[in-house]
Order: C-alpha cells, then sequence, then structure tokens
C-alpha cells in the first residue's frame, strides 16, 4: 500500500492521477514497465558473460542464446525471474544488468563423469540448471543436446516458480 501512495503522490505531481483513466490496466503495464519482450535476440551475446567454462562458442552456450531467443515473453519473464529475482529486468534492459547476467559450466552432480562422442558428460543430463540470483549466475549443465537444455531449463524456470533452495 506505501509503494502505490508513493506513486500516487509522485505522480500527482506531474499530471492529475485521474487522467490515467483514459488507460487500461494493459496498457498502464506497457507504459510504465515497458515492452512484454524482455530481449532482442541480437543482443543476447552482446550483453551475458560466459565464464568458468564457457565461452561464446561454446556449443552449451549457441544452444542456451537460440533457446533464450526462441522464448516466448511469458517464458522471458520467467526466466529473468529465475536468473535474477525479478520478472523485469531494469531500464535498459540485458545491458544495465547489474551485475551482469552470467553463464558458467555447472559440472555433474553425481560425480561420475563419462564423455560421449561429443565430449559431453552424458551425466549432465540429469541434472538441473541451479542459480544464484543475487549476482545474475546461471550455472549451466553441459547438456548432450539442445532438446534436453530446452527441456530441463524450462522444466526449472516454470515448475520452480515460488521455491528457493540453495545451489
Amino acid at each position: 500500500m506505501k509503494q502505490v501512495e508513493a506513486f500516487r503522490s509522485g505522480f500527482s505531481q506531474v499530471f492529475d492521477i485521474s487522467s490515467l483513466q483514459i488507460f487500461s490496466p494493459q496498457e498502464l503495464d506497457y507504459l510504465i514497465c515497458g515492452r512484454q519482450e524482455i530481449w532482442e535476440a541480437e543482443s543476447l551475446v552482446d550483453n551475458i558473460k560466459f565464464d568458468h567454462g564457457f565461452t561464446a562458442k561454446s556449443p552449451a552456450i549457441i544452444n542456451l542464446l537460440e533457446i533464450m531467443s526462441e522464448f516466448t515473453p511469458d517464458q522471458q519473464h520467467a526466466f529473468c525471474q529465475f536468473v535474477t529475482g525479478a520478472s523485469r529486468l531494469p531500464t535498459g534492459g540485458l545491458a544495465a544488468l547489474s551485475p551482469k547476467l552470467t553463464i558458467v559450466r555447472k559440472h555433474p552432480s553425481s560425480g561420475v563423469s563419462t564423455l560421449n562422442t561429443s565430449g559431453v558428460t552424458d551425466a549432465a543430463d540429469d541434472d538441473l540448471p541451479s542459480v544464484m540470483t543475487c549476482a545474475n549466475y546461471l550455472k549451466l549443465p553441459p547438456y548432450s543436446t539442445k532438446e534436453v537444455m530446452r527441456k530441463k531449463l524450462l522444466y526449472a524456470i516454470l515448475e520452480g516458480r515460488g521455491s528457493f533452495d540453495l545451489s
């Protein structure tokens, strides 16, 4: 309630609050919070840091960026919530995120690590990605295929909503 009153008070100093009645709730959301899509596919590689075993050219990162560019707006919001703890990015998008979104390699939890023909550990397919929201840090297993990655990522971001587990 305090935040709404502060918004009303601040807005009223610039415009008569009744002038907002001409807008639908969706239009107000757009005016205040911006468009539904959070990122453009072209901006992903320039605004994400890759570390601890990953580079922009790592097969897992190429797959991740393709998956992220195919996300619906709802999936983008869910991903953002999963990684940062907030469903929207700051004004300026990924480029303004501080600290910068960082994707790192997560080693298989099973301890058994057998390499397949492409150099990827099949054991990674059993793990889910994890995050450190305070640092905008995504720990991503090197999944064997893009399809496995999509499935595990969507499971983590959609089914894990509302839960908090240390990783």
